[in-house]
């Protein structure tokens, strides 16, 4: 990552927590941080005392130390529970209690009294929060951002307000502008989604170009976040020490051999040998036998490793299910058994130190009954799903047909024109010359290519049509349909 361009660690204080009661409450309650209403102005006053009066009463000096003290991060959604049974214990309680706290957040986090961390934004309903805290914070730039997004082509109100929302939640976390968020904090942010969210919006990274297009990140940024975020290939000693090994002796033995190995196997088999030897083998060796520092392993090790081998357990170590590919695990082991056995013979003095017995035997290795299992699954679960078939063979005819009459209605539509699909969806032929056909969705403000939902439709069906005739393997189709001359000869095969 360039200089400058890492994650900002959160200050412990700023100016804003530090300030007492009464510049809280005068700073927060004016302009800019007014509301629209004089109804909604009440609320957010009462709110506000009744946040300070629940805060002012925890441990702590600053404002922020105080929030964290209150538990309220980890409350997450619910934390309107905390301040409303202090309420409660005080003799304060009052039904529109919850509504008033929810109005008093606005101001708190607007004027950067508090600063939460992503765990709770991101478990609280964004829309007017987030637009308030936009409009006090730096109105400037998150107003650029909307012309960016508008300059780049883009249409849609719900994919702007969730890049908006993005940068907000970093903005109201870590502080500053919009022009003082870091490529580092775009990372973060999209880890603490993917940790903290299952919306299925986790992987939309729009904020991220809006943020580059608008030079925030300066002339050397990547255009794209998953460039940053994708892992590059790491050396066998870093695959090796992410496992947690104790053994110096071990872990050196163990990087030397997958250094060895890394020039006859790709990346990802390396990876998997890594796992294997580092993880699943001599790391947990040292889970249960501390200690432990010789590959020469007596029976009863030997015996009772096998057993965890064979099952894939949770943290705690309570097993979940047995594990499909355990004799892979056990390939892998004898293998690095037998190759220093056989090096051994070359080098002596470099791998003749560590030669020992396999504690693998050849029948562990065998993995026909894993096969053999296998196929007996699949051949129940084709046995199972054969009487929804004729059930999934009109839905995806009825998919195709309704997409290729939506691609021929929005071809014939003039520009800017509304047309209805099959479904019933009132759509407008957007503008442009293309190959494709795009239409909005006035009712969702998303832009859809038709042409891609038409072809997607057919694929659905080839690929059900040609299962069912001749009973191939999905892998197999996907295989046949790999290039787009392979694509397009199955796809005149089946309109003939």
């Amino acid at each position: 990552m360039p200089p400058g361009q890492e994650k900002r660690e959160a200050p412990a204080t700023w100016s804003q927590t530090e300030e007492p009661r009464e510049q809280v409450l005068e700073r927060t309650l004016a302009l800019p941080f007014t509301a629209d209403s004089d109804a909604n102005q009440r609320s957010r006053h009462r709110g506000l005392i009744k946040l300070l009066d629940w805060l002012e009463d925890q441990p702590s000096g600053t404002w922020q130390e105080r929030w964290m003290a209150s538990g309220a991060e980890e409350a997450g959604r619910e934390w309107t529970r905390l301040p409303m049974q202090w309420l409660a214990e005080h003799q304060r309680a009052r039904k529109y209690d919850r509504a008033d706290l929810c109005c008093g957040m606005i101001p708190l986090l607007g004027g950067q009294v508090v600063r939460p961390g992503y765990r709770w934004l991101l478990r609280q309903r964004p829309s007017q929060l987030l637009a308030h805290i936009r409009s006090v914070t730096d109105p400037g730039g998150f107003a650029a951002l909307k012309d960016q997004y508008t300059a780049t082509g883009h249409a849609g109100a719900n994919d702007c307000n969730n890049a908006l929302n993005r940068v907000t939640w970093v903005v109201t976390s870590k502080g500053g502008t919009v022009h003082d968020v870091t490529i580092g904090d775009c990372v973060e942010l999209q880890h603490a989604i993917g940790e903290h969210q299952t919306n299925g919006y986790h992987g939309k990274h729009l904020f991220y170009a809006l943020l580059a297009g608008l030079g925030v990140f300066g002339p050397e940024a990547p255009a794209r976040l998953k460039t940053v975020m994708l892992p590059g290939q790491l050396t066998p000693a870093a695959l090796v020490h992410r496992q947690g090994i104790t053994c110096t002796a071990i872990r050196d033995l163990l990087v030397d051999y997958l250094t060895e190995r890394a020039v006859d196997v790709d990346y990802t088999t390396l990876g998997d040998m890594a796992r294997t030897l580092a993880g699943l083998f001599w790391r947990d060796l040292e889970k249960h036998h501390p200690g432990i520092d010789s590959l020469r392993l007596d029976a009863d090790i030997v015996i009772a490793w096998r057993e965890r081998v064979r099952m894939v357990r949770d943290r705690h170590g309570t097993p979940i299910r047995p594990r499909v590919n355990a004799h892979t695990v056990f390939s892998w082991v004898r293998t690095f058994y037998q190759d220093l056995a056989r090096w051994a013979a070359d080098e002596p003095t470099r791998w003749g130190p560590w030669v020992a017995p396999c504690p693998v035997r050849d029948s562990d290795t065998d993995h026909s009954k894993n096969r053999a299992r296998r196929k007996a699954a699949m051949d129940q679960r084709t046995r199972t799903l054969l009487p929804a078939l004729p059930a999934l063979v009109k839905a995806v005819e009825r998919q195709l047909k309704d997409a290729q009459t939506c691609l021929a209605t929005g071809r014939e539509a003039p520009a800017e024109a509304p047309f209805t699909t099959p479904a019933g969806e009132n759509l407008l032929r957007r503008a442009g010359v293309s190959s494709r056909i795009y239409a909005d969705d006035p009712a969702t403000g998303r832009r859809r290519d038709l042409t891609v939902e038409e072809e997607r439709a057919f694929w659905a069906w080839a690929i059900v049509e040609v299962l069912r005739h001749t009973g191939m393997r999905i892998k197999e189709a996907l295989r046949r349909r790999g290039t787009s001359v392979q694509r397009l000869s199955m796809r005149t095969i089946m309109d003939v």
